[in-house]
């Protein structure tokens, strides 16, 4: 096999493609979301969770339309394909800015989540710059690697999230969530606000993934992302619901990392003990596939903008670019909320919905569809082309006229 094999072209499976976005969802949010949700919820955030779970569906639906109308592009071909040359490139620029800047707040929630909870004493950098080396090592080996690796956090991610919350019942309290509803739906429908965006908004990388799941499996792939979509919404509401039962409001509110915390608390007869590492483990496990897929899906936007032949190459440069950024993106945790709370949501919808939306419509209206190829140019290594130029003179001249008959 060429060692470029796999490297720009590689399917995946529909399977596969629901388990990625399952852990993208799950990535940074699953310690951080729950706490921003319970702060403006109260004891009622679980219900902000629950009434999230048709979003996480209903805005896969535009990408879903745009991917039967141009089954084997991505966003930033058949955006070229509805707007044109030049507006299709500017269309896309947005989306590398975007996902530029989702990469580096992404890299600076593990940097902070590993400085303030796990090591202490390490320097940030090195935090970021150790953690980006694998990433990039990820995004050079492809997809199909990605999903692989992705695979198998699936399974360890669900055994662990069971575990723990199966270890917390002994310290479970039904009191802390009452009063229910004591200020109507207002404040779970408040509560909607930081999921909307963070991580509902972001599901827009999946545009650059569709285009590579087998055609023979994209029949399965709505039912797949159905059942991922249903997952997420268990999840969410079943580590609320924990948060708060476990911890209580006020105190699930002022942690930065709730659930890291309340895993703190699993104590079964002085024997389990100390497992929050397991919780710690995980998400660093779904943080690195979330960063990797950004990463693979800034990589590859840039490659197609410019009609690069390979998306690798652009790797390690935006490593370079990434890791400084996240040093400056912002200032510290509280001002990290701050800017989620007020500036994120909006910014990650606007390019999670609704230019998608705008995209689709107008491709409806000129009625813009597109069934060819949007794959890289398949690359042959050097010197291949002059060593079959060599071998078939050679060839010929020792090949004899006739085949000899078989005896």
């Amino acid at each position: 096999m060429s060692k470029f094999a796999g490297m720009n072209n590689a399917e995946i499976t529909s399977s596969q493609c629901a388990k990625l976005l399952f852990l993208f969802a799950l990535g940074s949010a699953a310690l951080i979301l729950p706490t921003s949700v319970t702060s403006i919820a109260k004891q009622d955030g679980w219900l902000s969770m629950l009434l999230a779970g048709p979003f996480n569906y209903l805005i896969l639906i535009v990408f879903l339309k745009l991917s039967d109308r141009f089954p084997n592009l991505s966003l930033a071909q058949y955006a070229e394909r509805v707007l044109g040359a030049w507006a299709g490139k500017a269309f896309s620029l947005l989306y590398v800015l975007f996902f530029l800047l989702l990469s580096a707040l992404v890299l600076r929630n593990i940097s902070d989540f590993m400085s303030l909870s796990v090591l202490p004493l390490t320097p940030e950098w090195f935090i970021d710059g150790t953690f980006m080396i694998v990433v990039i090592y990820g995004v050079y080996l492809g997809i199909e690697t990605i999903a692989r690796t992705g695979e198998i956090l699936f399974g360890w991610g669900l055994f662990v999230i069971v575990i723990v919350t199966v270890s917390l019942f002994n310290q479970f309290d039904f009191h802390n969530f009452e009063p229910f509803l004591y200020n109507g739906l207002e404040q779970p429908i408040k509560g909607l606000y930081p999921i909307l965006g963070f991580p509902i908004g972001e599901f827009v990388f999946i545009t650059m993934v569709f285009p590579l799941v087998r055609e023979q499996d994209r029949k399965k792939l709505r039912k797949s992302l159905k059942l991922s979509a249903a997952l997420i919404t268990i999840v969410s509401v079943s580590i609320t619901v924990f948060l708060v039962g476990v911890m209580g409001v006020d105190e699930a509110s002022r942690s930065p990392f709730a659930v890291y915390d309340m895993a703190k608390n699993i104590n079964i007869e002085e024997i389990l003990v100390r497992v929050e590492i397991l919780v710690a483990m995980v998400w660093v496990g779904t943080v690195f596939m979330k960063l990797a897929l950004c990463v693979y899906v800034l990589t590859v936007l840039t490659a197609q903008i410019l009609n690069l032949s390979t998306y690798r190459t652009l790797a390690l440069p935006y490593a370079f670019i990434i890791v400084p950024l996240s040093f400056i993106v912002y200032r510290n945790v509280a001002h990290a909320r701050v800017f989620a709370m007020g500036v994120w949501t909006v910014y990650s919808l606007f390019h999670g919905f609704l230019l998608p939306f705008l995209l689709l419509v107008i491709a409806v209206i000129r009625k813009k569809r597109d069934n060819g190829s949007g794959k890289f140019p398949e690359i042959i290594p050097q010197g291949t082309d002059s060593v079959e130029k060599e071998k078939k003179p050679e060839q010929q001249a020792d090949r004899p006229d006739k085949e000899p008959a078989l005896t």
